[in-house]
């Protein structure tokens, strides 16, 4: 583990991206989330599967992998 945990959270010239919500029941603590150096989006009030289907969400990830934009970052 602490070999894993070692250096960067987000190595190389990849860009990284992760969703949160602070209602998610199963990544505990939600703290755990974010990465440094990525861009971390705090969501609605949404259960960990409900991201996956979530409107406001995809429009997100679309936008971040397409480089069009950035999502709002919490």
């Amino acid at each position: 583990m602490t070999h894993l945990n070692s250096g960067s959270s987000t190595p190389g010239t990849v860009k990284y991206a992760t969703w949160w919500s602070p209602c998610d029941e199963q990544i505990l603590p939600h703290s755990s989330t974010p990465l440094d150096g990525a861009l971390n989006t705090r969501t609605a009030c949404l259960k960990h599967n409900d991201l996956l289907g979530d409107v406001t969400v995809f429009q997100q990830v679309r936008s971040f992998l397409s480089g069009e934009g950035r999502a709002a970052q919490g």
